[in-house]
Parts: C-alpha cells; structure tokens; sequence
C-alpha cells in the first residue's frame, strides 16, 4: 500500500523538510526513536553558543496503519515531532511557525523554563496565529525524558499529532548507562468516520467499554459501570499508537544479546493510560517523569498516564523475537505493541506470553525510591485540599471544590513557601494532575505515607475516591498552570494556577 505520511505536503514544504533530514535544523533521530542507530545530533545551528532549532506546524495526511489515514498535524511534517536532544544547562532558542489554520502554542513539558516561555495561551502568553512565528528561549533543566506539546485546544491538536519528545542528557555520568537508547512515544487516535478528536458527546466503542478482550473481568466492570451512569461517552479514540504508528506498522526494535537497554516511555495520549508489558523479559525503572530513583525497580509491567514519562531498563537476555505491548484491555488490538528483535533471530516469530499477565508484578508509586532532588522551603508551609469530580450522567463539566477554570481555587504562594497540595478524586475517572514550572514529591498515595518520595510533574489519581498528596518548594515565580492531562477533562475547566510570587 501506498505510505501517504507526506501526500498532501506542497512541494515547498517537501523540499524544505528534505532539506531538513540530508542538512538539518534538529534532532531528528530516527535511531533514538525506534531504530537501531545511535544518530548524533545535528539538524540544528548555534549562533552566539545558543543552539537554534526551528519547529513549524501544518496539517498533513498521516498513515497509522495500512488502510488508516488521518488529517494530522505535524511538527516539520512528522508524528512525533522530531526529537530534539539537548544538554543539561544548554540554551537553547526553539523558533515555532505556524503554518496551521488555527493559533497553537508549545509547551515545555517538565522543563523548568521561565513564566513566559510556558507556552499557554492566554496566561504566559499570546497564542500564535497562522502565519506567525513565536521564539522560545531558555536553559535546558532538568536533565532527563521531558517532552514538548502543543497548549492550544483549538482543533484538537493534542490529539491530532502536535507533540514530540524532548531528552536533556545528564552533564555527569549517567548511574543507569546503557548500550542502546530508544524513545516510545504512546497515542490514542480518532479514525472512525463521523468522529472527530474534539467530540465529547459520543458514545465509546466497544472496545474501550469492555469488549474487545471483553472476557477480563476489568474490561467488563468498567462498560457495566460506565453504562449505568450515562458514562459509556466521551472518547471514540480507536486506534493506539508507538511513534505514530499502530501495529502492523509499528517498527521493530533491534537488540543484541547481554546488551542493556533503555526505553524511555512517553505517554502524549490525550485520554487513555497504558499498561506496558515486554514479554519474556522484566524491566526495571529507573526514571520517573525524568528524575532519577535512588535504585532501579523490577517489575513486568508499568502504567503510565497521560502526560507521564518513565524510563525502563532491561537485559537482553533472551534471543528471539517478542512482543512489547499495552495489556489495557483492547489496546493491543487497536494497535499498541511492536516486535523486539534480537540479531540473527530476525525469522523468528514473536512471542507475547499473553496466558501469563494477571501474575504480572505492576510498578506503583509506592514501590520506587526517590531521590531528594528539590531544593528545602525557607518560607511558610500551605497547604490545599481539593476534591476532584464531574463527569456525572454523561456531562463534560470537571471540577476542583465544586469549581470550574478560571473560578477554580489558586495556589498563591511566595518564593521559598512549602506547598502540600492533598487531592481527593470523586469521579469514576482516574485524573493526571500535572503541574507547570517545577516539580514535586508524592509524599502519600490513597492514605499510605511514601517513606521515599518519588519526584514528579504528573501524578495519576485514581477513580473512586482516590487519593494523593504532594508537596513542593515554591521556586519558579510566575502564574503556572495545574490541571489534568486528559483534554477532555482539561477544556472541562479541571484547572487552576500555582501563583507564586517573589
């Protein structure tokens, strides 16, 4: 079948972004991303010692899989944006153009960039019209898997390919050095006709009602669950994705045996948590949303929200060929997994223990070791309650305390203030609460102290009176915002703002 990823490009931008490949402006690491390859960086210049990358955005026709073909949009004609691979404490200036029909902006996510270059419309800054470009420029920190993503809900663009992964390497030595570096970038997408990513209003489908792996008892609680309560709604996404790709197209990843590999996770879904498991083989995690555990976990399978990172190592030390999958009920079917490759097994057919999965050991927050890695409060401690809710009989109304963004209850706090933010989750919907400018501890999860906080900028909260605590040194001045990572509940008003001020 014909692979239609750049059809409807005009021949200027097709040139241009060959032009791009064979010279470059960026990090366009095909090895990174799923390939064997380790390709150095060099689609970029530096003028003045400032490295200079350019990201322009425009709709194009993206192949997910044979006979799947949406309307995307694209950061310099690709799903995922290029990734861009920086220094720790580099500067770094990111020209964004935009060639799309509707304003955009780009969000540093878990980089603690200044106030201004945040990237969200309407509180750090002007959106970008069509025909504009805006210039993003700041220092690269900190180190670890962060990534970038359009703030703008104009169009769906989250949910229509405006993302990429954005890894800041270390300036020490790496503890967890390995031989081979890939980056997973996970998606949910729209393809059935008469959907569309911004529609609220329609039912799901069976496969994320329970069906599809419908014989797991999970699968089937939750359809029956959501159904009595007028629930069974909000997303149509029926396809998932690994770098823009559903399985069949998925590219393989290519090991050789005793080597140690890592992969770094990257959760762009705009709704949907993933549960990744790599058949015959255990991984252990090493980074949370980017930051470093005091030592790696062992697990066989990790979920990972929308708006997470993790970074997972495992030995390659059983040659043949395997399944790396999502076990959420239905995920794989629609896409989500790829075949690891050891050297001279290529014929090898691909083994996914599926029979084995209920005996899997899961990674929790409470399991792993956190660093101490924030800097110790010199002012007041404050601390928040807020009650997490909405959704109810199929509404699209989200709220923190009863209230919906910009009438929601703010952070306000002074440089050096201790915040303890305590977060209580009353839907029937898990929430990824993910805050802007800096990062936290989780100290407490569902009433169970964490004696070793893991440091994050996204932490999951569960369905059904959920609970989380999290705590954070006031560090960043500036408005930030604080809200949950899945769009639907975001353009819902599931919003505030930390407002710290010097």
């Amino acid at each position: 079948m014909e692979d239609v990823r750049t059809r409807n490009l005009s021949r200027r931008k097709f040139m241009k972004l060959a032009f791009q490949v064979g010279v470059g402006v960026m990090a366009f690491s095909a090895g990174r991303h799923l390939l064997s390859g380790q390709v150095k960086s060099s689609l970029y210049t530096v003028t003045g010692g400032i490295r200079e990358i350019t990201l322009e955005a425009w709709e194009i026709d993206w192949q997910l899989a044979p006979g799947k073909v949406v309307k995307a949009m694209a950061y310099n004609g690709q799903v995922p944006g290029p990734e861009i691979r920086l220094s720790e404490g580099e500067r770094v200036k990111i020209i964004l153009k935009n060639s799309l029909k509707v304003p955009t902006t780009i969000h540093w996510h878990g980089v603690d960039v200044p106030n201004e270059m945040d990237g969200v419309p309407g509180v750090t800054q002007k959106a970008v019209e069509p025909g504009e470009t805006y210039t993003y420029e700041f220092t690269a920190l900190p180190a670890g898997t962060r990534w970038y993503h359009t703030h703008s809900l104009e169009g769906g663009q989250l949910d229509r390919g405006l993302f990429g992964p954005l890894i800041i390497e270390p300036s020490k030595p790496d503890a967890f050095s390995t031989d081979r570096d890939y980056t997973l970038v996970l998606d949910d997408w729209v393809t059935n006709p008469g959907f569309s990513p911004g529609d609220t209003q329609r039912g799901r489908r069976d496969l994320f009602s329970g069906k599809g792996m419908g014989n797991m008892m999970r699968g089937r609680m939750r359809g029956m669950m959501e159904g009595m309560m007028g629930m069974r709604n909000k997303e149509a996404h029926d396809t998932m994705t690994i770098n823009g790709r559903a399985y069949p197209d998925t590219l393989p990843l290519q090991v050789k045996e005793g080597e140690l590999i890592r992969l770094r996770l990257i959760n762009a879904s705009s709704s949907h948590r993933h549960l990744i498991h790599l058949a015959g083989h255990q991984f252990r995690v090493s980074h949370s949303d980017g930051n470093p555990l005091a030592a790696a976990e062992e697990v066989d399978a990790v979920p990972i929200a929308a708006g997470e990172r993790y970074d997972l190592l495992f030995r390659a030390d059983r040659p043949g060929s395997w399944f790396l999958s999502c076990l959420e009920p239905g995920h794989a079917e629609a896409g989500e997994r790829l075949i690891l490759i050891y050297e001279g097994r290529e014929k090898a057919k691909p083994e996914a223990e599926w029979m084995k999965r209920l005996n899997l050991n899961f990674w929790s927050y409470s399991k792993g070791k956190g660093q101490n890695l924030l800097p110790p409060p010199s002012g007041r401690t404050v601390i928040y309650d807020f009650v997490l809710s909405g959704g109810m009989m199929g509404s699209d109304v989200w709220t923190i305390n009863g209230k919906v963004y910009p009438d929601t209850d703010y952070l306000r706090l002074r440089k050096g203030d201790l915040a303890r933010v305590r977060f209580m989750n009353m839907s029937m919907e898990n929430h990824p609460m993910h805050l802007h400018g800096q990062s936290f501890r989780i100290t407490e999860v569902n009433r169970q102290r964490l004696p070793d906080p893991l440091v994050k900028d996204t932490v999951d909260i569960e369905a059904h009176m959920g609970s989380v605590e999290i705590e954070f040194t006031a560090q960043n001045p500036g408005d930030w915002f604080f809200h949950c990572h899945k769009s639907r509940h975001m353009k819902g008003g599931m919003i505030t703002l930390a407002q710290i001020r010097e």
